[in-house]
């Protein structure tokens, strides 16, 4: 379906999402899916053990359990609103999730931990489920195309603005609500949507909680709208709609939806192959790359130069000081210093390097400071997060990589063994060689599933 011209953005967005059927999603948007999935479970239940894991759990369990909703990986079920806070914290805590990189947005941190645990309590099966998540993956990414970035430039993380209107939309699909109430709930929705990203400053945690607070605020919209309260029928295009507020233009909105239900962007979302700010994997590569080629050592390094958009510039390098001197796992994650000098030392950036003990090692101190990030326009790769990396050796040698695309574009791919490689990986610390296999299989046939819970059960861990 193309955008009705005579209806709002939000009733458009409603009719798509409750009109799709699984046999109108091409074969390999369902292919591609089942990967998302794959990937979406070996990050989230890497986390299980973390801090911030914890934290939302015993919050969630004193709040006062209803009963309904798993907390993946256990047996301790809670209201379906606080189920999908904390599942979908699972899938975020590690910023290892999959993004829409033209995007900048991380859609399956929303739309798979709404599906799932929204599944598991209206007893949805495999193809119901699969139905609302493409509709999810296409809502949430063609909102973020629209913003064009811009809500990251004003300090906002995008994810956490549009994540609960996807949100929104997988669960009232699965929960057989009508489009008024659809349209009413993201209406509603469009009042808190919130996330402001000043723990880039002090890499404190609130980036983990953004989509899986933007889903619990989404079950709260459908469930007031199901009773008859409305919300602002142009939330997005309004005068005082979420755009103009926040962007001061409803620019990118048309054009993001002209050709929606004819293109599909899930097969767009890109996997991440380290737990880092995607903003840094060029970076990452070209230092590996360039110690390949030329046999050097993080020991021989005088200095390294990394030039780098603007926009991520202001994301990953500052303030200067924080970055060299990362105090928490997160401010890891958004330090290209950080990411480049462990690259430079292990020749790899897996979940295992974001600790603090290599923050306080002399080693990596000292490499971080003479990393110098110049933040530079010719850099720029609209839709792509591109990496300049100069290398001068103490012999004088100069080493120069310019990666333009990041892996997981058409460009650069990666293919499925990558996915599955990852997967098992993540999941290697908890579960047995026989319960990943049970768990991929589920997900290769996902559309059989008769009910969420035969997934679930996967997810408790045997070790």
């Amino acid at each position: 379906m193309e955008t009705d011209k005579t209806k709002s953005l939000s009733e458009c967005i409603a009719d798509f999402t409750i009109d799709l059927r699984l046999q109108d999603i091409p074969a390999e948007v369902i292919g591609y899916a089942k990967l998302l999935l794959l990937d979406t479970f070996g990050v989230a239940m890497s986390c299980q053990k973390m801090e911030h894991a914890a934290a939302i759990r015993r919050a969630v369990l004193e709040i006062g359990p209803a009963e309904e909703c798993s907390l993946w990986g256990t047996d301790e079920k809670v209201q379906m609103a606080d189920a999908v806070l904390y599942n979908s914290c699972l899938i975020h805590g590690a910023d290892y999730d999959d993004t829409h990189v033209a995007g900048i947005v991380h859609p399956s941190a929303a739309v798979v931990s709404t599906a799932l645990t929204v599944g598991e309590k209206v007893g949805a099966n495999g193809s119901q489920m699969l139905e609302a998540m493409v509709a999810g993956w296409e809502v949430i990414v063609r909102l973020a195309l629209a913003a064009k970035g811009r809500f990251h430039d004003i300090g906002y993380h995008g994810t956490g603005m549009v994540a609960p209107f996807a949100a929104a939309c997988v669960a009232a699909k699965l929960m057989g609500l009508s489009r008024e109430t659809l349209v009413n709930a993201l209406g509603i929705c469009g009042s808190q949507a919130a996330a402001i990203q000043e723990f880039l400053h002090d890499g404190t945690w609130v980036k983990k909680i953004h989509p899986g607070w933007g889903c619990h605020s989404a079950i709260y919209a459908l469930m007031m709208a199901k009773y008859g309260f409305t919300g602002p029928l142009q939330v997005f295009e309004g005068d005082f709609g979420l755009w103009k507020t926040h962007l001061g233009t409803t620019e990118g909105l048309e054009e993001a939806f002209s050709d929606f239900g004819k293109v599909w962007h899930t097969t767009e979302i890109s996997f991440k192959l380290y737990p880092v700010c995607h903003m840094t994997h060029s970076f990452i590569d070209c230092m590996i790359s360039l110690e390949n080629e030329f046999h050097f050592a993080a020991d021989d390094i005088e200095s390294v130069e990394c030039r780098i958009e603007p926009r991520s510039y202001h994301i990953v390098c500052e303030p200067r000081d924080v970055k060299i001197h990362p105090s928490t796992d997160y401010m890891m994650r958004f330090s290209l210093p950080y990411v480049v000098a462990v690259a430079a030392v292990y020749q790899k950036v897996s979940p295992w390097e974001i600790d603090m003990k290599y923050a306080q090692d002399p080693k990596i101190l000292s490499l971080m400071a003479r990393v110098r990030c110049v933040s530079d326009r010719e850099q720029q790769n609209p839709g792509y997060f591109p990496g300049w990396l100069k290398v001068t050796t103490k012999s004088g040698s100069i080493y120069i990589k310019d990666q333009r695309y990041e892996m997981g574009t058409y460009q650069n791919p990666i293919d499925k063994d990558d996915v599955r490689i990852k997967f098992e990986n993540n999941l290697s610390a908890f579960y047995s060689k026989e319960r990943q296999t049970q768990l991929a299989r589920r997900i290769d046939s996902f559309e059989e599933l008769t009910y969420a819970e035969e997934l679930l059960s996967c997810l408790k861990s045997d070790q």
